[in-house]
């Protein structure tokens, strides 16, 4: 454990490719990391409309489709981008890089 909240992951910071999605648990939490313009993004593995498995779902650039009713999210900020009248926000999850390792905060 980094710093009593951050949760080491066992996806080195090296391995993980820009527009990959890598789903994971980390702490009991579905997360999904992926590298956008050089930075490390986490954000949770399951929709937050219904909670399906996002990991099947289509990443471009950032926006995130998710693959049972086509709900969008931008994984830059979780919010919502179709349907526009929706207030379900994709949570995301800080994170570390240090020594080439990866560190996400999940309570």
């Amino acid at each position: 454990m980094y710093k009593e909240t951050f949760y080491e992951t066992a996806v080195s910071a090296n391995s993980l490719r820009p527009g990959e999605m890598m789903p994971l648990v980390v702490n009991g939490h579905a997360l999904i990391l992926t590298r956008y313009k050089g930075e490390v993004v986490a954000f949770s593995g399951r929709c937050p409309h219904a909670a399906a498995p996002l990991e099947k779902g289509l990443l471009y650039r950032h926006k995130l489709t998710c693959p049972d009713h086509g709900y969008c999210f931008d994984i830059r900020n979780g919010r919502t981008l179709w349907p526009p009248d929706e207030a379900v926000r994709l949570r995301r999850y800080p994170v570390k890089e240090e020594d080439g390792r990866l560190w996400v905060k999940v309570e």
